[in-house]
């Protein structure tokens, strides 16, 4: 299944006649690494300097009826939507409407600001890095409960605080670190607050519009015609099913965002090199301002590691039906995007670090 190519990258960026023979090995690495994940299909992105982008395309945008996969597919993005909830929270920082000191209780509704764990203590700047203790509003099966009884409610963020109320902390503000939805859905609370206006709302001018991702949205219904059909095991049986319909956080701060390959390519570009989303004093904070999470750090909403290649910024991200990865690579200028439609049902390497081998090798 490797994907080689022996040129370097700036040969990759400057000849046509290197960028033109990439597109065949990778549509055929990437037809081989869905079908070993058991995938009904991705869409992969390798952006590479200013203007240069490859795309491949593998596998089933729907399976009844079988309509193949193409480049310009949505796919809802999972937790690669934390990264614009930190975009938006910096930007409001930098504009002084909001402080990253503040307590998270200072912008929830009065009624639950005594019922969340730690909500006088934790700060935004806690939220953003994972580090505030606040529980997971998804630990347990309550949500997905409630999304059974009502699979197209349209969820907004404000209404899932009393399944944040009322629970123990994990640990006290910023002395740890636990991936929790809770801390984005919170933001989320907060944005709409002190915007007085819907998150999509927000987003479209604030993310959307200026970095110009034309098919970028929360979900909604009906869905987008081009949006790919989503497929998980949801019986735990080892089968694929359509679960496109179910609404598991259209509207929400930490995973309701569908886009396309492309226009991530095009928010890496706008976030990192272009200054279109961030002024570079809250873009080096966001990087730097780090806590240990494990295999690596967790920044403002970005995961921050190193590679083979240098230094790498993104996230993965999971919904009901899809997965996603976004790495920026800064010492390559390259961003690798993989939005698939459905969970990969066997376990396999991450596509990224294949793709960046394939492209640069393994540096000695």
């Amino acid at each position: 299944m490797a994907f080689v190519m022996s040129a370097s990258h700036p040969a990759l960026a400057q000849s046509e006649s290197t960028k033109e023979a990439l597109s065949d090995p990778l549509e055929k690495f990437l037809h081989q690494y869905v079908e070993h994940a058991g995938l009904p299909g991705g869409v992969v992105a390798i952006g590479y300097g200013e203007d240069n982008v490859r795309y491949a395309a593998t596998g089933y945008a729907s399976v009844r009826p079988e309509t193949a996969m193409t480049r310009d597919r949505q796919f809802y993005i999972g937790s690669l939507t934390k990264m614009m909830t930190a975009v938006v929270t910096l930007q409001l920082a930098s504009e002084k409407r909001i402080d990253l000191a503040d307590p998270i209780g200072k912008y929830l509704p009065e009624e639950f600001r005594d019922r969340i764990a730690s909500a006088d203590r934790a700060t935004i700047r806690d939220l953003l890095r994972n580090s505030s203790g606040i529980p997971d509003y998804l630990d347990g099966e309550f949500f997905f409960e409630l999304v059974g009884r009502d699979p197209q409610h349209g969820w907004r963020n404000v209404e899932l605080l009393p399944l944040i109320a009322d629970r123990e902390a994990y640990f006290a503000p910023g002395t740890n670190y636990a991936a929790s939805n809770s801390n984005f859905i919170l933001l989320g609370v907060m944005i709409e607050a002190v915007e007085g206006d819907h998150i999509q709302a927000v987003f479209n001018r604030r993310i959307f519009e200026p970095a110009e991702m034309i098919n970028t949205s929360f979900g909604r219904y009906p869905r987008p015609a081009l949006l790919a059909r989503g497929f998980d095991d949801a019986n735990g049986d080892g089968q694929l099913e359509d679960v496109t319909d179910y609404d598991v956080g259209d509207q929400l701060a930490d995973g309701g965002v569908i886009s396309t390959a492309a226009d991530m390519v095009k928010f890496a570009r706008a976030l990192f090199v272009d200054g279109v989303l961030l002024g570079p004093n809250a873009l080096e904070r966001a990087t730097t301002d780090t806590v240990f999470a494990g295999d690596g750090s967790y920044g403002y909403g970005l995961m921050i590691g190193s590679s083979d290649w240098g230094p790498v910024w993104g996230h993965d991200g999971i919904y009901f039906g899809y997965s996603a990865e976004f790495s920026w690579f800064s010492e390559q200028d390259t961003v690798v995007v993989f939005l698939a439609n459905g969970r990969a049902l066997n376990e396999v390497p991450s596509v990224t670090s294949m793709l960046m081998t394939g492209l640069f090798g393994t540096p000695e």
